[in-house]
Parts: structure tokens; C-alpha cells; sequence
């Protein structure tokens, strides 16, 4: 029995083993063996606990080796199962350089679905939270050189794990013995010299008392370095959309009217009425320049080019986040008896990432988190010097007068603090203890596990140049007293407050008395105990039924604090505040798996299986889920497999106990926008005239600005938890077939169709859908009357935050039970692998061929219960091409082997809210990546490998929606540019 299965095994890996990119075999699960070392006929593969005799797994496995992680030349697993078509960008290498708190993390995501609705485990074992601001597991925790492999389902496995797995689970199978010791190194860097990364990790394994304890410690250490947008040549400046035209095309990116050193609005307006100069320092030297009049208005015009200024997005905008982490594992195994033993699986990690942010920032159009005004007897502006006389000289022919009451708007980035980069340092350690073992009862074998799991994670953030906002505009408000700069606030006088210069620049004491910094601090503990059994009930002539069965316990609890002036809003950061809670689940299940007929006409196999879960959680109380699947081969070379089941999420700490606190959105749409409006269909400006006319005095559809928007400044968001959520709802189904025709050996072609219907999902309700369909859109009601409106807080003067007449101060959010989403598609796996000898009759090597595909084409979500779905299939915004695919070939011969893989993204939507004819172009267009990796075994212990990553240096897609690669949608595409690496295993 164990010979054939290992040469099933052998036939099923060389038909799949394309391992420069995705090792995927969606039938065969690989073999495993037992906590003593032994290897064993039957095995648990992922999306079951019921031991089987049989390598086919009751739903699609995609399978990662641990030779495909090595070779793939990533530092990152996350972005290595990235390639992976099932799995969609979340945080990752590309983005999380934009984060508050997640810099250097990356994680799974599953369908598109969301991090949190993705289940990652560890020998079937659920991992700790990595974060208590955003809950969920960051994959670089894991120390990858310990990884035996890594198995994907994408469905709803609830029933089998628990909550969080809705669209599927990842579950790393890790290494628990070795021989020796065995070091690896990793280095890469772009061809543009930057972006370096390596990864140097050890394994050091030994046997003890008759190979009776078994002892594996191993860890590796591994960094990443940013890669700036300012340092590419062919992504600086940048691209931006001409907004003046219909369609609107692609043109050189436009500067920025708020500059480093100033700009100052002396006559607001539209363009042609609008006045603005700026204190321009080039050549050693500076002086004040009048704006032309592309320039000159609140909101930049698409033209604005004046060399006085700056092109804001490349010099902040970071394309790779910087990183660094050491993770450390130690796994010891004591066989007390021959049915029998113990095990301890013990982690460190510490984690240091570096987010990446523009400086302080005060909008030319005023409003914002942090307006300035410079007045007419401002101190400096009647000082002396040239620079002075040139902008008093402005300030006159603009109509005003030297008086406190006479003011003018002051654009800057405030570049004297640095930008506002924040660190974010992780330390976390986990622990589990436990036993495996099997006993007879009534003639049968019972399978025995159990375990106790404890984790803590603490961490910090800092957040450098975070300015104190009441000390900037006090500081800048400088007046003459005795003949003596001084600020205009007594009492900010009497607190220490120095002048700033806005007119010539600022002194080193007046920068030291405005910067400041936050800092917070977290921590995030689990304990997770479970007992589980599984065994054979009695034999049917099909085969035996099996079952599993036990029970679990965990409980989270989260806590997350931020210093008292962060917290109190004084500071240009996020005032968040503190959050924390806990919760417990106790929980029970049972899997049941019924073989009905084998070994007949059109019945080699006939299998039935169900599986529940009951849960009662401290929170939401009782909960239950169920799976059924069924399995039939008419023949041994065709299997359909089926399931249908539940699941549940069970909302968070953060999502439960978060207080309300402030976030910003740069992804909103302001509907009366005139831009917007003009895209929009005729029911929709026939309602935009009467709403925004209702919630803005004089509006114009023609020519009403909006403060936010592509190109403008971030939307103020106020957000919040709800303790009174409920979970989310699933129903999953997933019919397929497995072809393995015996009269093409080493051929495996599979179709699987997929369908998820959530509901009640946890979340605040879609900015736009707010903004749009649910208020603007809607004249079912009054618009002061309409709860949704309500929401929306404006400014009628554009005095009061709004930056503009109508300016939206900001907008009120908090999570609920409110919205659904339906995902339906097509997972297609092609793998052929055959020896040359068979072929060409001499042995050239083996040839291993596969091709992964996914066919989204249906991703719907409703904000609210009874509104119309909204299709983000095949956009950019929900990161969810219609076509993803991966494809391999891979040459192995003697002690060389080679491989190609290329990476494939159908042509997206690039910005979902806008209709066709809006923009041009509107889609990606399509997008290949091209990956090129060898190794060379020098002898048995040591092997080189190397590669090129994006082999033709491709770009992201020439789209601003997508031109950085940094959004989470746009990160799906690679913008470090061709990439080299070099590695080497070494065993001893």
C-alpha cells in the first residue's frame, strides 16, 4: 500500500511540479508524516480532519512547496502567494508603506474577500493576530525556510476551522524534524540599484534517547528597502488626468500649488479671477513670483507647470516599503510510546516597518486638518529685505491692505519637520503544547489530538513631524511688538511660542517649538485549546466511514492605546484614541465521511461527506454552520467533487469596540462636483440639481469645485465601532471535475465553479454609495430629512473646514450589519509533466508544464439592504481582474533545472465610478509579467539558485489610477521594475 501510494504521489507532483512559480495540485494533497517520524498511509489534508486513506481532497488544494518558496527569490510569502490566481493584493510589499500601522506586513486575501474573511493556520492550528489595529495575521511571521508547504483552499471551510474562514483557509505545514544543520542566503536587488532585499536563515535539527525526542530550532532574518517614486526616472514626475476635457485623456502630471516654502492665495476665484503668488528659492537665492492662472486656483488646474513650484507625488511617494524582521522556531517532539507523544512548538518574532508619508500639509484653498492664514500686519510680511517688499507689493495690487483683518490663504507643504514617517516595531511570541496519539476501541483505531495555544504580541508606533496644529497657526501668526517679532496669542507667548518666518523661513526654535510626535502602543493575546478525535465507525463494502469530532476553546483579547495629545486631535495625525475588549468562543463539531460505492460500473467512487459546527461566542452568542460534499469518479480518470456550506465571521475587537475617531479617504467622489456630475447618467443630474442645490447655497452643476476628489484633498472621515454587530453570513458552492486520463499519463486538467452569497457584512456603508446613491441620487426624501444625508456635514461659507463654498467638513461613519456581496467564477488547472526518455526515447530531463487560471466575472455589493448591487468584477478599485492566471514551464535535468512562469491580468476597469467615455483610456489593458529562475546542485548538500524577476522590466498599466502600483488594487502589478536575486541551500 505505502509503494503505491508514494508512486502516486510521484506521478501526481511531476504532473505539478512547475515550482519556479505556483506548485498548485488541485487533486492530490502530498504526503505527511506522523509527530514520531514514521510515515503513515493515512494523512489530514487541509479543509478535513477525517484521516484518509486517499490522496484526494474533498475540495480544490493548492499546494506551494517548500522548494517553490526558496526558488520563487521573494523575501515575502505573501507576495509569492500573490501570484496565486484564487489570491488578490491586500497588504503587501507595495502598499504598506502607506499604512499608520501595518508597514512591513503582508497578508493573505482570498477571493478579494478581505483579510479578515481569509482563516491562516499552522498545522491546522489558528495563528495569532498580528496587529491590533487591523486584525489579522501578517504572513511574515512565519519563518519561511521552516515552511514543509503551504495548502489553499478557496471556499467555505467554517464548518471544519471556525469563523474568519468564509472565502477560504492558508494553512502552512511545517517542517518538525531534521538532520543537521542546514543554512540558506538570499540577496536580490533592481536593476535601478535600489529596492535591495535579502533573507539569511538556518535549520538545525538532531535526534536524541533512541530517536525518542526529536529537537528542531531554526529562524532567519530577512529586510527590505523602500524604493522612492523620485529615484525612477520613468515614473517621475508622473501622469494625472486632464479633467478639462471629455474624455478626459492622460497628460504629464501638473505641479502642485502648495509648495515647500509657500504660496499665498491673495484673490480667491475661479480661473482667470484667482491671484496667487509664491516664495520661489532657486539658485541660492529666493524671491516672490506671481502664479500664472493654471496655478492660481484653489483646486490646481491640469496645466499648472510654473517652474517656481514643485510635483508633490514623486518626491513623498514611496513604491516599496521599507522592513525588517527576525523570526525565530523551535519545535520539540517526545515519542512516549509507539502510539503516542508530545510536542512543543514554540516562536519569537520581532518586526520593524517603516511607513512612508508626505509632511505636514496646508491646503492653498484653505480648510483642511491644518489652515493658515498669513494677515495683512503679519510681522515678517512688513519686514524688510527683498522678499518682503516683493510680496507687500502683491498683497497691494491685489486690492489689500497692511491690516490684521486682510488675510490671504498659505499653501505649503511643511517640509522644514521631514516627513511624517512613522515606525511601527513588533515583538510577539506564541507557544503550543500538546499530545497526539491513537488508542482501540471496540476493534478500531481512535486518533487522538490535543493542544493549548498561548500568544502575546506588543508593539509600539511612532509617528515623527506630526506638527502641533494650534502651535502653527499661532506660531504664524506674527505680529511687531516694540519693535520685536513676537506671536500674536499672548498666552501662546507666555507657553514659550516662537515666530515663524513664513516670508523668508523658518528658525531652527520656531520648527522645535510646532513638531511633535504621537506614539501608541498595543498589545494582542490569544489562548486557543482544542481536542480532537477521529476514527472509523464500521466498515460498508465501499469502505469504512470516518468521522472526526472535538471541541475548542479560544479567547482574544486586544487592547491599542495612543498618547493623550495624539489622541485629543491638537496634533496633523489621526486622533484614534484607545480601543480594546475581549471576547470567548467555546465551540464543537463533527465531520462525518460516508463512502457509498467503489469499484463499480460508473461508481469508482462515491462518496458523501457532512460537516457542522456550533459556536457560542461571549459577543454574538450561538452560531452554527454546515458543509456537505459529495464525490463520484464514474471512472478513474474523471472526479466531480461538490460541496455546498455556511459560514460565519464573527466580527472583531476593532470592529466591536473601536471609538469613533478620525480617518480620511482620498477614494471619495463628491456627486455635485461639476466634473462628476458631467459623467454622471440624466436620472442622476436630475436629482444632483435639486439635492446639492438643497445642501449647497448657489450651486451651479456647471461650475461647482468640490475640496475633495482625484487630485485634491483627502475627505475627514469620523469612524467608529458598534458592540452591537452581529456576524456575517455565507453560503458557499463549489461543483467540479478532475480529469486524469491514464492514457496521457502525468496529465491533470480541472474546472471548478464557485459561488459566495454574503450577507450581513460588517462595515460602514461604501463612501460613494453614501455620497451617491443612498443621499445625492435620492429624492425620495428631503435631503434634511434623508438619515444619509445627515451624515454628510458641509460647510455653506467654506470658512468653517470645508475649504470651499459647499465644502464637505466631513463625513460621519460607523460599522453595521448592512451590506452583501455575491462572487461567482470559474478556477481552471491545466498541469502535463512527462521524463524526455519516454518521449524521445534519451533521457534531456523532465519537462513540467502548468497553467493556473481564474474567471471572475461576477463580484456584486449592496451598501444597504434593498439597494442595487454594485459590480466590481474586473476594476482596479476592488482588485479584482476577471481574468487572473499563472502559467510555467519548468526544465530539470542532472543537476540543473530551469524555469519560465509568467503572470497574467485581463484588462481592468480603471475607475468604476466613472462610466465609459469619461475616460481615456478607461482600461488597464492587459498585463504580463515574466519570471525567469534556475538552480545548480553542486553536489548533495549544496544547491545554487538565481532568477529575474519581471524579466522585460513591465510597469503597471499608464493609468494615474494605476501608474505607482501602491493602491491595494494597483499592487497587484509589479513597480519595482526588473529585479535580480541570488541564493544558496547549504546542508551539513
Amino acid at each position: 500500500m505505502k509503494v503505491q501510494m508514494n508512486t502516486m504521489l510521484r506521478s501526481a507532483l511531476l504532473a505539478s511540479a512547475a515550482s519556479a512559480s505556483l506548485i498548485a495540485a488541485p487533486t492530490y494533497a502530498q504526503a505527511q508524516t506522523a509527530g514520531d517520524g514514521v510515515d503513515v498511509g493515512e494523512i489530514v489534508v487541509t479543509g478535513s480532519r477525517i484521516r484518509r486513506d486517499t490522496f484526494s481532497s474533498p475540495q480544490p488544494l493548492s499546494v506551494v512547496t517548500a522548494e517553490a518558496i526558496r526558488e520563487s527569490g521573494n523575501t515575502s510569502i505573501g507576495d509569492l502567494l500573490m501570484d496565486q490566481p484564487n489570491i488578490n493584493p491586500a497588504t503587501n510589499s507595495q502598499n504598506s508603506s502607506g499604512t499608520l500601522f501595518l508597514a512591513g506586513q503582508t497578508r493573505a486575501d482570498i477571493r478579494g474577500l478581505g483579510p479578515t474573511r481569509t482563516l491562516v493556520l499552522m498545522d491546522g492550528r489558528r495563528l495569532p493576530f498580528s496587529d491590533a489595529s487591523s486584525p489579522a495575521v501578517d504572513l511574515n511571521t512565519i519563518p519561511s525556510l521552516m515552511i514543509e508547504r503551504i495548502e489553499t483552499i478557496a471556499g467555505g471551510v467554517s464548518a471544519v476551522y471556525g469563523s474568519e474562514a468564509i472565502s477560504g483557509v492558508v494553512n502552512f505545514i511545517m517542517k518538525k524534524e531534521q538532520d543537521g544543520l542546514e543554512l540558506d542566503l538570499q540577496g536580490g536587488i533592481t536593476e535601478r540599484g535600489d529596492g535591495e532585499e535579502g533573507r539569511y536563515g538556518f535549520n538545525y535539527g538532531k535526534k536524541f534517547f533512541d530517536d525518542k525526542l526529536s529537537f528542531l530550532i531554526g529562524g532567519e532574518y530577512a529586510s527590505q528597502d523602500k524604493i522612492m517614486q523620485r529615484d525612477r526616472g520613468d515614473m517621475d514626475p508622473g501622469i494625472r488626468r486632464d479633467t478639462r476635457l471629455t474624455p478626459q485623456p492622460i497628460i504629464g502630471a501638473s505641479r502642485a500649488n502648495t509648495s515647500p516654502y509657500a504660496t499665498f492665495q491673495l484673490v480667491g476665484g475661479a480661473l482667470g479671477t484667482a491671484r496667487a503668488v509664491t516664495r520661489d528659492v532657486r539658485d541660492n537665492g529666493q524671491s516672490i513670483v506671481r502664479l500664472s492662472a493654471a496655478c492660481s486656483t484653489a483646486t490646481v488646474q491640469p496645466d499648472c507647470q510654473d517652474p517656481s513650484l514643485f510635483f508633490s507625488g514623486p518626491a513623498y511617494n514611496a513604491l516599496q516599503a521599507k522592513s525588517n524582521r527576525a523570526v525565530l522556531r523551535t519545535y520539540i517532539d517526545y515519542k512516549i510510546t509507539d502510539s503516542w507523544h508530545a510536542f512543543i512548538d514554540a516562536s519569537y518574532v520581532k518586526a520593524n516597518g517603516y511607513g512612508i508619508f508626505q509632511p505636514a500639509f496646508s491646503s492653498a484653498a484653505g480648510g483642511g486638518t491644518m489652515p493658515v492664514v498669513i494677515r495683512g500686519d503679519n510681522a515678517f510680511l512688513n519686514g524688510g529685505g527683498t522678499t518682503a517688499a516683493q510680496l507687500r507689493a502683491e498683497w497691494l495690487a491685489a486690492g489689500k491692505t497692511l491690516t490684521t483683518a486682510q488675510t490671504a490663504q498659505v499653501g505649503k507643504f511643511w517640509e522644514e519637520f521631514g516627513g511624517r514617517d512613522v515606525k511601527t516595531e513588533r515583538e510577539q511570541a506564541r507557544v503550543a503544547g500538546g499530545f497526539a496519539g491513537k488508542f482501540q476501541t471496540f476493534g478500531r483505531d481512535v486518533n487522538v489530538d490535543g493542544y493549548v495555544q498561548y500568544s502575546e504580541l506588543t508593539g509600539t508606533t511612532t509617528s515623527y513631524n506630526v506638527p502641533n496644529i494650534a502651535r502653527v497657526q499661532q506660531a504664524t501668526d506674527a505680529v511687531l511688538v516694540n519693535g520685536a517679532a513676537v506671536c500674536r496669542d499672548t498666552a501662546a507667548r507666555a507657553a514659550g511660542c516662537v515666530p515663524w518666518d513664513l516670508v523668508n523661513g523658518a528658525s531652527r526654535e520656531a520648527i522645535l517649538w510646532t513638531n511633535a510626535l504621537s506614539a501608541t502602543e498595543q498589545k494582542v493575546k490569544q489562548t486557543v485549546a482544542g481536542l480532537n478525535f477521529a476514527t472509523e465507525l464500521f466498515d460498508l463494502p465501499a469502505g469504512p466511514i470516518g468521522i472526526a469530532f472535538g471541541t475548542e476553546f479560544r479567547k482574544e483579547q486586544s487592547q491599542f492605546d495612543q498618547d493623550a495629545l495624539g489622541a485629543s486631535g491638537a496634533l496633523f495625525f489621526n486622533a484614534i484614541g484607545s480601543r480594546g475588549g475581549e471576547y470567548t468562543v467555546k465551540e464543537i463539531y463533527g465531520e462525518i465521511r460516508v463512502p457509498l460505492l467503489k469499484d463499480i460500473p460508473f461508481a469508482e467512487e462515491l462518496t458523501v461527506e457532512l460537516a457542522g459546527r456550533a459556536s457560542d461566542y461571549s459577543t454574538i452568542h450561538g452560531t452554527d454552520q454546515y458543509r456537505i460534499g459529495l464525490t463520484w469518479a464514474p471512472v478513474k480518470d474523471v472526479r466531480f467533487r461538490a460541496s455546498e456550506a455556511t459560514a460565519v465571521r464573527a466580527p472583531n475587537i476593532v470592529e466591536l469596540y473601536a471609538p469613533q475617531s478620525r480617518n480620511f479617504t482620498t477614494a471619495a467622489i463628491d456627486p455635485c462636483d461639476k466634473d462628476v456630475f458631467r459623467g454622471a447618467n440624466a436620472a442622476q443630474q436630475a436629482a444632483r440639481r435639486v439635492t446639492c442645490a438643497a445642501a449647497i447655497p448657489g450651486y451651479n452643476p456647471l461650475t461647482f469645485v468640490s475640496n475633495f476628489g482625484a487630485g485634491r484633498s483627502s475627505l475627514p472621515l469620523l469612524q467608529g465601532g458598534n458592540p452591537n454587530l452581529g456576524p456575517e453570513e455565507a453560503h458557499t458552492y463549489q461543483y467540479g471535475v478532475v480529469i486524469q486520463p491514464r492514457w496521457v499519463p502525468g496529465l491533470s486538467v480541472s474546472v471548478d465553479y464557485f459561488k459566495y452569497n454574503i450577507t450581513d457584512a460588517v462595515g460602514t456603508v461604501p463612501i460613494n454609495t453614501l455620497l451617491g446613491a443612498l443621499c445625492y441620487d435620492d429624492t425620495t426624501q428631503s435631503v434634511a430629512s434623508n438619515p444619509f444625508c445627515t451624515q454628510i456635514q458641509r460647510d455653506p461659507t467654506g470658512t468653517n473646514g470645508g475649504a470651499v463654498p459647499g465644502g464637505v467638513i466631513q463625513v460621519l461613519q460607523v460599522n453595521q450589519n448592512v451590506a452583501s456581496t455575491k462572487v461567482e467564477g470559474y478556477d481552471y488547472s491545466v498541469s502535463y509533466g512527462f521524463h524526455t526518455e519516454d518521449v524521445f526515447g534519451k533521457d534531456y530531463g523532465d519537462i513540467a508544464m502548468r497553467v493556473d487560471a481564474t474567471w471572475m466575472y461576477k463580484f456584486v455589493t449592496q451598501g444597504l439592504p434593498g439597494q442595487a448591487f454594485v459590480q466590481l468584477a474586473n476594476t482596479i478599485t476592488n482588485a479584482t481582474p476577471e481574468w487572473k492566471g499563472n502559467a510555467s514551464i519548468r526544465w530539470s535535468y542532472d543537476k540543473i533545472s530551469l524555469g519560465w512562469s509568467t503572470v497574467y491580468f485581463g484588462s481592468m476597469i480603471a475607475n468604476q465610478a466613472q462610466q465609459a467615455g469619461v475616460l481615456d483610456p478607461y482600461k488597464t489593458g492587459d498585463y504580463f509579467r515574466h519570471d525567469i529562475r534556475g538552480t545548480y546542485k553542486l553536489n548533495d548538500d549544496i544547491t545554487f539558485r538565481a532568477g529575474v524577476v519581471n524579466v522585460f522590466d513591465k510597469n503597471p498599466p499608464y493609468l494615474p489610477e494605476t501608474f505607482q502600483g501602491t493602491g491595494t488594487g494597483s499592487s497587484q502589478y509589479d513597480n519595482r521594475g526588473r529585479f535580480f536575486f541570488v541564493g544558496a541551500n547549504m546542508n551539513f
